[in-house]
């Protein structure tokens, strides 16, 4: 027999080993169908919107509810760089709901339109706004602090907005607060020479060409004077924070930890299909021994194993990057055993529901790979303006709940007896109930059964 002749044989033989496996086989090929599906929508979720402008969500409450006020409010909802809250049509918040909100780490911003809006600004004065907020979200900060000011130019008359915003940064560079009708009218000098320069420009032709048929771009104000609107800004957040810890820090760290526990952890799940394969399970099935042990002893042997890895990743968590784990050692116990026992218990169910090695691990790294991407723990996918839809979806994920109940540990500092704590350890600890009671029950129809 030449090369090429048992060459061919050889690859024709495992060809033919490939496709007898057909589950397998549709596995190994929907794998990267799957994922760039999720992947696509929920890149689209979260930035389809114009320009693909990250946004974040803002709370809003207005107690003037005038015209102006609403205007405003209207402005903020039409913001690409904002999700606002309550939607449109939803009850209104008041204050004290919005503070609690930010208390309760439910919100990290939350903007408070005073009564008075629309009486300041006709009185040429900048209205009352006061911002509930997480002051170590900067991220979100900055853009909430930009979508402020090109809202308020735009929901104001530019003859007002432009003179006030002008005062307010020559008061920031230094200038007094006594001066600041002197200044109004500097700026509104100013601003009707620079409209006048824009038309005569207009005039002649010499403005950049806009879309076809357009008329040429006026001046934007909104974005040469950013950051311009005064807010009383009033910082909430747990006083035991550490000041190293950012909330990116905290959400890769505990991301990455729950991600890799379930890959972990399915592994050692497949152990069981291995011994069937190798004939030990039919030896263990014939023993002295209970059947159901054989798949609860893999079961406490798979917790064991995931006990060892998370103890190890929030280890090397705490001595690197000092996300101070050890602050509250009850609630990081109470919510790694509730995600360990859950996590198991899902690896347990993909390794009595696949007949083959590579069934099993084609399909637990689809529905990892899915649950991660979608329930937040590759990026903080709450920041983005989720749909309806995808909220629900996201919320379907054991990663969603396992994300939001570190979080709450991390970066909100709450115990696990808070009430939102205990709801979402009892969430955990329902997947995992469900997954035991279905792999039990799969395991003996298909092993004890058969």
């Amino acid at each position: 027999m030449n090369l090429l002749h048992a060459t061919w044989t050889l690859a024709r033989k495992d060809l033919r080993l490939y496709l007898r496996d057909r589950t397998g086989m549709l596995l190994g090929f929907g794998l990267p169908v799957v994922l760039v599906l999720t992947f696509g929508f929920v890149y689209k979720m979260a930035f389809g919107r114009q320009g693909g402008m990250t946004t974040t969500t803002l709370w809003v409450a207005d107690l003037d509810q005038t015209d102006t006020s609403r205007a405003f409010l209207s402005a903020l909802r039409a913001n690409n760089m904002l999700s606002v809250r309550p939607r449109a049509g939803e009850d209104a918040a008041g204050a004290d709901a919005l503070r609690s909100k930010v208390e309760d780490g439910e919100a990290h911003h939350a903007l408070v339109i005073q009564p008075g809006f629309a009486e300041e600004l006709d009185a040429g004065r900048f209205p009352a706004l006061t911002m509930y907020r997480d002051p170590d979200r900067t991220l979100e900060a900055q853009l909430v602090s930009i979508a402020l000011m090109q809202s308020f130019f735009h929901a104001a008359d530019p003859q007002q907005a432009a003179p006030l915003m002008t005062a307010r940064a020559l008061e920031l560079a230094g200038l007094p607060e006594a001066w600041r009708e002197r200044m109004q009218a500097l700026a509104r000098g100013f601003s009707g020479s620079v409209e006048a320069l824009f038309l005569e420009a207009q005039a002649q032709d010499l403005l950049p060409a806009g879309a076809p048929g357009a008329e040429p771009a006026a001046p934007d104000f909104s974005t040469v004077m950013r950051g311009l609107i005064p807010v009383e800004n009033v910082d909430i957040k747990p006083p035991d924070r550490p000041k190293e810890l950012s909330y990116m820090l905290a959400h890769n760290v505990s991301g990455i930890s729950v991600m890799m526990l379930m890959f972990g952890l399915v592994a050692c799940g497949t152990l069981l299909i291995q011994e069937r394969e190798q004939g030990t399970l039919r030896r263990l099935l014939l023993s002295a021994m209970p059947r159901r042990s054989i798949l609860w002893g893999k079961f406490l042997f798979t917790a064991i194993i995931g006990v060892l890895q998370l103890a190890l990743m929030f280890a090397v968590g705490e001595l690197v990057f000092g996300v101070s784990l050890l602050h509250d050692p009850a609630t990081l116990l109470v919510l790694s055993a509730a995600l360990v026992f859950a996590v198991t218990a899902f690896g347990m169910l993909i390794a009595s529901l696949a007949r083959t090695t590579r069934q099993a691990e084609g399909l637990s790294t689809i529905i990892i790979l899915v649950m991660s991407a979608v329930g937040g723990a590759w990026f903080p996918i709450q920041m983005f303006d989720l749909p309806l839809a995808g909220e629900i979806v996201a919320k379907c994920t054991l990663t969603w709940w396992a994300m939001s109940s570190f979080q709450g540990m991390f970066w909100h500092g709450k115990p696990w007896t808070d009430p939102s704590m205990l709801g979402q350890i009892g969430v955990l600890l329902a997947f995992g109930a469900i997954a035991a009671g279905c792999a039990g029950f799969a395991f003996r129809r298909r092993y004890v059964e058969a």
